[in-house]
């Protein structure tokens, strides 16, 4: 499986349209959500978009499905929880991500 160019994290409505926008301009997008369940309901309705599309379970699986250096956009509330996520995140990361 080719390697995603982009990741994205937070499936709300905002998170979840930009993931289909940049799908659609043909790029490979990895996307991951703290709630599995949503992760799952937004890839099973992306229809013909699905192909360019890597649903991740884990921090550790959507990280590693970005060829690096890993573009990253964190599109949850801002504050704490985008502290408490980059926390999780950081551990998985390479430098120049």
């Amino acid at each position: 499986m080719s390697q995603a160019e982009i990741g994205l994290i937070g499936l709300g409505v905002m998170g979840s349209n930009l993931a289909l926008n940049i799908a659609e301009k043909g790029n490979k997008i990895a996307v991951f959500n703290r709630t599995v369940e949503a992760t799952h309901k937004f890839y099973a309705e992306a229809g013909e978009l699905k192909g360019q599309i890597v649903p991740c379970d884990t921090i550790e699986e959507f990280v590693a499905a970005i060829r690096p250096p890993r573009p990253i956009i964190i599109m949850i509330k801002a504050g704490e929880p985008v502290d408490q996520q980059m926390t999780i995140l950081e551990p998985y990361l390479s430098k120049g991500d």
